[in-house]
């Protein structure tokens, strides 16, 4: 602690010219000439990860929505950019299990193998709670099931990925959203399960969870509107004030860097347009509380018992994500 500049020297040589090179190279070693599946890939965070998927290589990407008008254009959009057949898009509902098979048997004739899935699709709106907990815990339960079916270990030794996207979220903040938030806490489970249910050294697929922070989309900008009452409004606006928001390049970019290091049954947290950290989930008799003569509280010295964090990334804003 006695030269306080060491950190941040080592932040900027982990961020330098030949290090985002280096991370460009290994992930285009990863991402170059896979074929990926996105939900909810029109408009978004789905946008983002379909743009970062073509910028570094990939070989066809699919893109499942609802909104069939805003999925051809991003279709056409693309075919002008990067040529024909290079994305597909397919009309599909993430919470209707029909629909949902017919479009990966189609996704899979369209590219004869699916390598990457990113899980993605959801909605925001307490007044619908019932379609709100069908699409983000039905439609995530849905994809991620027949992921688990479609995805096949590829010849380039890297294994095929599922990417649940939950959402890193302050209660304090958003306690406006009980049924939402309760659906993204659902899906942390839904991937843990899954990891250690079908084990990446056994499968060849790795189950990865992406939280990011608050991210400017258009679920994002109308949440204050889709409370379950109008007392809540302002509030909830109140709180989001105190919060930063990022874009969802940034949520993207960060997912590049996820894929290149993360492991099956990790947790990453993209927050504040900064770089992807791991969280883990921690053992319930770490948290357990004691109390001395039922009156006073005694803190537990908590002990990380779950999966070793093996790798730790810095803060920097801009460019790409470097990991040590």
């Amino acid at each position: 602690m006695e030269n306080g500049n060491k950190p941040t020297n080592t932040k900027r040589r982990r961020s330098s010219a030949s290090e985002k090179a280096k991370e460009i190279e290994a992930i285009n070693g990863i991402v170059s000439g896979r074929n990926v599946l996105i939900t909810g890939g029109a408009s978004g965070l789905g946008h983002a990860f379909m743009t970062h998927f073509l910028k570094h290589g990939a070989n066809k990407i699919v893109i499942l929505d609802i909104d069939a008008e805003t999925g051809r254009r991003v279709e056409m959009s693309v075919e002008k950019s990067y040529g024909e057949k290079k994305v597909h898009f397919i009309h599909a509902d993430v919470s209707n299990y029909e629909q949902m098979t017919v479009a990966f048997e189609k996704a899979k004739s369209l590219m004869k193998d699916i390598n990457i899935v990113i899980n993605n699709a959801g909605i925001l709106d307490e007044r619908r709670w019932e379609k709100e907990i069908a699409v983000n815990i039905g439609g995530m339960v849905c994809t991620a099931l027949l992921a688990i079916k479609y995805l096949k270990e590829d010849l380039y030794g890297y294994g095929s990925t599922l990417v649940n996207v939950s959402q890193h979220i302050d209660i304090k903040c958003t306690a406006q959203l009980p049924v939402y938030t309760a659906t993204k806490h659902a899906i942390i489970g839904l991937s843990q399960s899954l990891a250690a249910t079908y084990p990446c050294e056994n499968t060849g697929i790795r189950v990865i969870t992406l939280c990011p922070g608050l991210t400017e989309t258009a679920l994002t900008v109308d949440s204050p509107n889709k409370l379950l009452s109008r007392v809540m409004k302002a509030d909830f606006v109140k709180n989001l004030e105190q919060l930063s928001i990022q874009t969802p390049y940034v949520v993207a970019q960060g997912l590049m860097s996820i894929l290149r290091i993360g492991e099956s049954g990790s947790i990453w947290v993209v927050e504040n347009g900064r770089s992807p950290y791991e969280v883990y989930v921690p053992n319930p008799s770490s948290l357990r509380r004691t109390y001395k003569n039922n009156i006073t509280l005694v803190e537990p010295k908590v002990t990380t018992r779950g999966r070793p964090i093996r790798e730790v990334c810095d803060n920097t804003r801009t460019g790409l994500m470097s990991c040590a």
